[in-house]
């Protein structure tokens, strides 16, 4: 009940929000089994990252329209 607000509250400060993501990451990290100072946690904490960035362009995909001219040598 208590983290409703703290979850609101995040969202509308950036660093409140990346302060979360990183604990998060950090916690699911050292539950899999990676310890912290250690390259693998590292590549851990990477990797979770890269996951979060793929879901995020699954959720807003970048939809443009432009005109393009192009010159052709030869058919």
């Amino acid at each position: 009940m208590l983290t409703a607000p703290l979850a609101l509250a995040a969202c509308s400060d950036p660093a409140a929000e990346q302060a979360r993501l990183n604990a998060l990451d950090h916690q699911n990290c050292v539950e899999l089994g990676f310890q912290p100072d250690t390259e693998a946690y590292g590549n851990c904490r990477l990797k979770m990252k890269e996951i979060r960035a793929k879901e995020e362009a699954n959720r807003s995909p970048n939809i443009g329209f432009g005109v393009g001219i192009g010159v052709s040598k030869g058919f």
